[in-house]
């Protein structure tokens, strides 16, 4: 058989084609083998593996342990006056010896609450924000979140959420926050009750009495120019000064005097005011009220509430006696933090209450609309019986500035 007849015959081609491939094959898997890279290759490949069911393990193991981080929010403050700031207090507890790294707890802010540092989306009724915690082994994280309380109210916040394997886990996170009106201060005229000095003696005042003069004193940072008594600082003998020292009247202040401040909502048949107008001048009328009491309980007066608005449990009016304490004081603000402002029960019945009580040598100060004719007869007959009543209406002291 010479080499022509053996090239023609296909076994013996297939055969020395497999010779050849494995041979070559061989040498080349020797050679990659024997290399340093393929090492590195498997080595990497190896330590991927490891990592990979590492990771699988921990996901398992994380998602047990997230449902039973300990989560805990409140606020600085039980309630704050509208404009004012106050902290959101996040505290996040690690239970267990397994470390939890890039836990997202998701929750929804209300938007008058407004969060420092954070545009909301627009359109948006909600704030949402995302706290990321790295919790290891038993560890413990507070965070501080700034927030402005921009609108009277109650905010309540639930729920907060955090994600595994994409499935919502619920966090139990109650906190609660009152905003209460914003204090707008009014200067009022000092008013005539029969009464006005009192039992005892106080030197904080709400309203000071022009005829209570208990003698003279020095002049100190913050006293009015109407106090200045000239006739007495003329008096004082030149001693090494440029000029003359100045005196001032000194006053007594009663602490037991009694204030009574009302709210009416109603508005009268025929007004012009829409809405919007409405609200704005309750929500003006509930800054004075607040300015009033909160000024009242610190120089000590006794001080009650009462409004004819509807409430959240479906009374249709609010009343506060005349108590004299800073739990009094965080009580009625509480409730204006929750007033809708609504025309609720009818203002005179309010003061037929007092009238019914023989209210007496009491200073009442009522917030109003409009002044109404069977109101007026109900204020003649508080004036009767020794007390002193003054009316504010809303829209004169708009204009007056």
């Amino acid at each position: 058989m010479n080499l022509f007849s053996i090239s023609q015959s296909p076994g013996v081609i297939a055969a020395l084609l497999a010779v050849f491939d494995a041979e070559a094959l061989a040498d080349f898997l020797h050679k990659m083998v024997t290399s340093g890279w393929f090492t590195a290759i498997v080595i990497i490949l190896a330590v991927l593996l490891v990592l990979y069911i590492l990771l699988r393990i921990y996901g398992a193991m994380r998602d047990k342990r997230l449902s039973r981080i300990v989560y805990e929010r409140r606020f600085s403050d039980e309630g704050v006056y509208e404009g004012e700031t106050v902290e959101l207090i996040e505290t996040v507890r690690n239970t267990g010896f397994f470390p939890l790294l890039g836990v997202d707890i998701e929750s929804y802010f209300y938007n008058e609450l407004d969060l420092e540092e954070y545009e909301p989306e627009k359109g948006s009724t909600m704030q949402y924000v995302i706290s990321r915690f790295n919790l290891w082994p038993y560890m413990q994280i507070k965070r501080h979140h700034r927030l402005t309380a921009t609108t009277r109210g109650h905010y309540k916040l639930q729920i907060a959420t955090v994600y595994s394997k994409k499935q919502p886990i619920p966090l139990e996170a109650p906190a609660e926050l009152y905003v209460y009106p914003k204090a707008i201060p009014l200067n009022l005229p000092v008013l005539a009750v029969g009464r006005m000095q009192g039992e005892y003696v106080s030197n904080r005042p709400l309203f000071t009495d022009p005829f209570s003069l208990a003698g003279i004193r020095d002049y100190r940072f913050g006293d009015p120019v109407s106090q200045i008594n000239f006739k007495a600082s003329a008096k004082v003998p030149m001693t090494g000064y440029t000029s003359s020292p100045l005196k001032v009247n000194a006053r007594d202040y009663c602490a037991s005097r009694r204030l009574m401040v009302y709210m009416d909502f109603h508005l009268p048949m025929g007004s012009k005011i829409d809405g919007r107008e409405y609200n704005k001048r309750a929500e003006r009328g509930l800054s004075f009220c607040a300015a009033l009491i909160r000024d009242a309980v610190y120089a000590g007066f006794r001080v009650g509430f009462a409004a004819n608005c509807k409430r959240n449990d479906g009374e249709m009016s609010s009343r506060f006696g005349c108590e004299s304490s800073d739990a009094h004081l965080v009580a009625i603000m509480k409730e204006m933090a929750q007033m809708s402002p609504t025309d609720g029960a009818s203002f005179a019945s309010l003061l037929e209450k007092d009238i019914a009580a023989s209210m007496t040598d009491t200073e009442i100060i009522i917030v109003c609309f409009d002044t109404h004719e069977d109101v007026l007869d109900r204020i003649n007959t508080l004036e009767q019986f020794g007390n002193s009543v003054q009316q504010i209406v809303l829209e004169e002291v708009e204009e007056d500035g």
